[in-house]
């Protein structure tokens, strides 16, 4: 990374730089990892991670196709429970990724 890319992201911009939006959504990440997790079964819980909310909807990487497939069957039961949480009170769908 050269020093004017280090500035850029260091400068603000709107209030906020670059940096520091990456570090905000990195612990939202972390967050959002968590109640997911603490919303499904022991057994799948570590093969999940929250990527992202977009609008409404929120996307979560699987360490696999099997655990893609198990969470897409149980994915009315796990909004049921995460719509309650203000992270999620606007999520209606959710997009299973598989990591490769």
């Amino acid at each position: 990374m050269t020093t004017n890319d280090l500035q850029d992201l260091l400068r603000e911009q709107g209030g906020h730089s670059a940096l520091q939006k990456l570090i905000r959504h990195a612990a939202n990440q972390r967050a959002w990892t968590d109640q997911v997790r603490a919303a499904i079964g022991d057994k799948l819980k570590s093969q999940v991670e929250v990527s992202d909310i977009r609008g409404t909807k929120l996307v979560i990487n699987c360490r696999s196709a099997g655990v893609a497939t198990k969470l897409r069957f149980a994915q009315q039961d796990l909004l049921e429970k995460l719509q309650p949480l203000s992270a999620f009170n606007h999520v209606d769908e959710i997009v299973f990724k598989v990591l490769g």
